[in-house]
């Protein structure tokens, strides 16, 4: 059991060997510490992370085990899986919804995300899910092309209609208040708009979804974090 004064810890990959920072599956839950203002370290270090969730070493990790990054950490708590995360940081931080129906629906949309960005980073490893895309550019690339051209549209008109489905789409998208399902929302619109961001500009059918970006990207503790050196950019592919 952690108590209150124990740290809280993110694994997930930081910047490769040779490589840049990217953002990543990890920013979902950054934005949660971000706009709720919890203090965190992060631990990205290849090799440790490669010991603990790629080698014999993962057979020793104490506790119940997590497959691969990101994953929390606090005391001899862990916990991993992106969706999971998110919404038990947002219990535990305030950004849960009141009534139970919306606590489900909650869930159903917070699902929804993960199945968006997971689609689309499927579409740029074609050939080898657990391969770089750099190892595969030519192959993937009409998986590329066929989810520009007919998934797209329809996974973002899905968020559109979900945020609308909330008091016209004005506010958040479950209830009256911030939840965890709006900051990872944003993190995926923001992937969208940085991956695909012809498509993202010329889409006049999500209006909302464009409002509701630019409105929560300017809450006051987000729109320092864009703006600081802790926020990483986005890799170029994958919508990571």
């Amino acid at each position: 059991m952690s108590s209150a004064d124990e740290e809280w810890v993110l694994y997930y990959w930081g910047t490769p060997p040779g490589g840049k920072p990217f953002c990543g599956r990890g920013e979902f839950v950054r934005l949660i510490f971000e706009e709720t203002g919890v203090k965190f370290r992060e631990v990205g270090d290849h090799e440790v992370l490669k010991n603990m969730f790629f080698s014999k070493e993962m057979e020793k990790q104490v506790g119940f085990p997590s497959f691969a990054p990101p994953m929390i950490q606090r005391g001899k708590f862990r916990l991993s899986q992106t969706p999971v995360i998110c919404s038990y940081l947002g219990k535990q931080f305030g950004l849960w919804p009141e009534s139970e129906e919306d606590q489900w629906h909650a869930q159903q949309l917070n699902n929804t995300i993960h199945d968006f960005i997971a689609e689309g980073r499927l579409a740029f490893h074609g050939r080898n899910n657990v391969e770089s895309y750099y190892t595969q550019k030519e192959e993937t690339q009409p998986y590329i092309d066929r989810f520009l051209a007919t998934r797209l549209s329809r996974w973002l008109t899905c968020l559109e209609t979900a945020l609308k489905a909330n008091k016209g789409g004005q506010g958040f998208v479950i209830g009256d208040k911030l939840t965890y399902v709006d900051l990872g929302l944003l993190h995926v619109l923001r992937a969208t708009d940085a991956q695909f961001p012809d498509a993202w500009a010329s889409n006049d059918s999500i209006p909302l979804l464009k409002a509701f970006k630019d409105r929560l990207s300017a809450r006051p503790n987000l729109a320092a974090y864009f703006k600081s050196d802790r926020c990483r950019p986005f890799e170029g592919n994958s919508m990571m």
